[in-house]
Order: C-alpha cells, then sequence, then structure tokens
C-alpha cells in the first residue's frame, strides 16, 4: 500500500512538471510569434518609409509632399485618428495647418504641434501624460483641437519636429483613438524619421524656389549693370570726345590769335597800296583777288576761334540739381561696385542758370568718375549745392561741392591739375580736368580743388545765375 502512494505521488509530479514545461513552451512560441510579427511589421514600416523618401525626392510642390506625408502616417500607424501636419508661416511665426487626414477632414487649430515644433525630437504622450499637455492648453486652443478631433479625449499622441538644422519649419502630430496604449516607444523613430524626411524635402523644394528668384534677380541684376555700364561708357566716350575737341578748341584759338595780327597787318597794307592806284591800273584786279581770298582767310579763323565756345542756340535755362542727380545715377553701378556711398545734400530751390547742359553734365561726371578712382576700398562722396550769398555789383553765384574720403592729391601736382594733358594715372589723357575748367570758365564761373593725403579732396565749382 504504501508502494502504490509513493507511485501515485510520483506521477502527480510528472504531471505537475510536464503542464509547467507545456507552459513553458507556449509562452515561448508566443514570444517567438510575437518577435515575428514585430519582425514584420518593422520591415514594412522600414520599406513604408523607404517608398516614401523616393517619392519625396522627387516631388516639386509643397501641398503635394505634406498631403503624401499625413496620408501614409495613418498607414505607417494604424489605429492613427488623426493627422495633423503644421508649417510655420515666415511672415506671422504662427503654425498654420497645411494637411491633415481624419474620417472627416474637418479643421484643426494648432494643438499639440506648438509643443511638438519646441521638442528636439520625437515624444509620445499616453494616459495622464497627455493629459496634462492637454489641460497646459489654453481653453482656445483646447476648444478647437476638440472640434477637430473624431474622437475625443485621445488616450495617445505621436508628436515629431519638423527641423532642418536649427531651423524650425512645423510640426507632425498623430493623434490616437480612445484605446489606451495605442502607440508604442518603438513607433517614436519611425515618427522621427518621417518627420525628418517631410522637413528636408520642403526645405529643398523652398531652397530651389529661392534659388529660382535668385537667379531671376542676378539676371536683372546684370542687365541693369550691363545698361548703365553701356551708359557710363558713352557718357566716358562722350567726354573723351569732348576733351579731344576742346583740345583742338584751344589750339585753333591760339593758332587764331597768332594769325589775326599778320593777316590784319597785309589786309590794311593792300588796302593802302589800292588807295595809290589809278582807277584803270590792271593790278587792281589782282589786288582784288588778294582781298577777297585774305577775307576768307579771315572768316575761317573766326571759325577757328569759335570752334569749342557754344553758340546761343545751345545755351538754356538749366537746374543745378538736376544734372548732379542725373550725373549720380548714372554712377550708380560704380558706385556700388566700388562700395562708395553717395551722399547728395542739394539746396531746394536753387534758382535756373543759363548754361550749357551736357557741358556741365560732362564736368560733374569727370570730377565724381576721378573721386571714385581715388576711393579704390570704398568711402563717401558727398555732393552738396548753396546759394552763396553775392556782393551787390555782382551777379548771384551758386557754389557746387564735390568731396571725396579718398587718397588724396599730393601738393606737387595740385598746381597743375588744369592743364592740359597733365596727368598721374597710366592711361590718362590729362584732358579732363583741363576741358572742365575750360567749360566753367566759358560760363563765366572759376572751379578750384583743396585735398589732403589720406583724408580726401574737394573740388568747388563757382557759377554765376545768369538770367
Amino acid at each position: 500500500m504504501g508502494d502504490l502512494e509513493e507511485i501515485r505521488a510520483y506521477v502527480q509530479s510528472l504531471e505537475k512538471r510536464l503542464q509547467i514545461a507545456e507552459a513553458r513552451a507556449e509562452a515561448v512560441e508566443r514570444e517567438a510569434e510575437l518577435q515575428q510579427s514585430r519582425a514584420v511589421e518593422l520591415s514594412a514600416r522600414l520599406s513604408a518609409i523607404l517608398s516614401i523618401s523616393a517619392v519625396l525626392l522627387i516631388s516639386r510642390d509643397v501641398d503635394a509632399i505634406v498631403q503624401l506625408v499625413v496620408r501614409e502616417a495613418v498607414n505607417l500607424f494604424p489605429g492613427t485618428s488623426a493627422a495633423h501636419l503644421f508649417l510655420r508661416e515666415p511672415e506671422s511665426d504662427r503654425l498654420v495647418l497645411w494637411a491633415s487626414a481624419d474620417e472627416e477632414g474637418r479643421p484643426c487649430g494648432p494643438g499639440l504641434a506648438e509643443m511638438a515644433i519646441m521638442s528636439p525630437r520625437a515624444m509620445l504622450l499616453v494616459g495622464p501624460e497627455l493629459e496634462l499637455a492637454l489641460d497646459r492648453m489654453s481653453p482656445h486652443n483646447l476648444a478647437a483641437l476638440q472640434d477637430g478631433l473624431p474622437s475625443w479625449p485621445p488616450y495617445s499622441a505621436l508628436l515629431a519636429p519638423l527641423r532642418v538644422e536649427s531651423a524650425q519649419m512645423g510640426a507632425l502630430v498623430l493623434y490616437g483613438g480612445v484605446h489606451a496604449h495605442l502607440y508604442h516607444p518603438r513607433d517614436i523613430p519611425f515618427v522621427q524619421a518621417l518627420a525628418d524626411l517631410t522637413a528636408v524635402a520642403i526645405d529643398e523644394v523652398t531652397q530651389r524656389a529661392r534659388a529660382v528668384v535668385l537667379q531671376r534677380d542676378l539676371a536683372l541684376t546684370q542687365s541693369l549693370h550691363a545698361e548703365a555700364q553701356a551708359r557710363l561708357n558713352t557718357a566716358q566716350a562722350q567726354l573723351l570726345q569732348s576733351a579731344k575737341l576742346a583740345a583742338v578748341g584751344e589750339l585753333s584759338a591760339s593758332v587764331a590769335h597768332e594769325i589775326n595780327n599778320p593777316l590784319y597787318a597785309a589786309r590794311n597794307s593792300l588796302y593802302l597800296v589800292e588807295q595809290d592806284l589809278p582807277e584803270d591800273a590792271p593790278q587792281r584786279t589782282f589786288l582784288a583777288i588778294a582781298q577777297q581770298e585774305l577775307g576768307r582767310i579771315a572768316r575761317i579763323i573766326t571759325r577757328m576761334r569759335d570752334f569749342y565756345r557754344p553758340t546761343r542756340a545751345e545755351l538754356a535755362a538749366t537746374s543745378i540739381n538736376a544734372l548732379l542727380r542725373e550725373t549720380l545715377e548714372l554712377v550708380q553701378t560704380h558706385l556700388r561696385h566700388g562700395h562708395i556711398q553717395a551722399v547728395a545734400n542739394l539746396e531746394p530751390d536753387l534758382p535756373l542758370t543759363i548754361a550749357h547742359a551736357d557741358q556741365l553734365r560732362q564736368v560733374f561726371l569727370n570730377i565724381i568718375l576721378n573721386a571714385c578712382d581715388a576711393m579704390p576700398r570704398g568711402g563717401e562722396l558727398r555732393v552738396t549745392t548753396q546759394m552763396l550769398q553775392a556782393r551787390p555789383e555782382a551777379p548771384s553765384t551758386i557754389g557746387i561741392y564735390i568731396a571725396d574720403t579718398g587718397v588724396g592729391i599730393p601738393a606737387e601736382h595740385l598746381p597743375h591739375l588744369f592743364e592740359p594733358f597733365y596727368t598721374t594715372k597710366v592711361q590718362g589723357t590729362g584732358l579732363g580736368l583741363a576741358i572742365s575748367a575750360h567749360i566753367v570758365t566759358q560760363h563765366g564761373g572759376r572751379i578750384t580743388v583743396e585735398s589732403e593725403i589720406g583724408t580726401g579732396t574737394v573740388f568747388t565749382l563757382f557759377l554765376p545765375v545768369n538770367a
């Protein structure tokens, strides 16, 4: 009897051990199935992320990108009741809902997006953590969120910021249904990867659009620069031509002055000879021819003397301020490329003066270009006009001051600046300032210069106000 009891107890012990082994085997099998399920899920999610990234890389439209992301987010995280993607507006710095995916497509306020965009990485809010985050929202935002979700309250949420380097672009927020712990911490890397892909795709589209705008602006700037350079080249060519004409004019005036004296002496001598000849003398014919030819020479000399003197038809009422503004506008590109700041302090209501506008414009252009050349590292160009108090017996005078902060002019060069063909430039003609002084003098004015090495130079023009 005792042996039978021992056998029965032993059998019962074996049965219990067998049950425990079977339970452990079932647990291992369930764990294996769970691991296999998770592996399949992980593989599916990785494939989905790769597919999404391939589509995002070729997309060229922000709306298409965000719509794709919220749609795929619902597929990646089953049980999601709503997916919202917000982008930051650069002008107002507020979050704007760009895309949503829920059962009814309702509009929604920023909700937890304000919390997501401030977070460095993605996060999972579940149960009490989510309740605490909702309690911290303003009543207005909470009401807008409640109206925008198909089920309330959510028991879990996935939040991910959209960032490129340090730039905060927006946020992706996924809301779970009413089932507690719908999302799991292993979902965090996937939602962050989706948010990063979205941010990179949107940034690429934005940068591409910005590059197009910059290219268009660059093309416009180059076109304007080419146009301004062409105008400047034309003006410089006109200035050089004027310089050549002025040199010829000065030579002509000098030659005319030297020829006039012997010419008039020859004409007077012929007149005296003619007075002593009889009326029927055959020499009178030759004397008439000689006087006629000497008269023609005198007229040629007169035209030579007036070669570069403005005729009355070329003179007109002229605004000095308007000429200076036009000249500064002409050299804007030159000033900008030379990092030169132009400051115009023009006295308003300056009276008009009778002048040759083109010649004065060439004077101003020549002096301003010389000032720019004197500032190779940039500086300030200041142009000032002033109505000077005249003496009772003298005409009213306009003072024009063109000052630069350039390298200055050595003292030994100052006395020779207005001499023809005197220059310190390698490719200079030495005629610009000489012609400028000539033009100012022909207008009844005068020009002076003051300079200090390392400080700058001031050209001063005094022009009378001619009625």
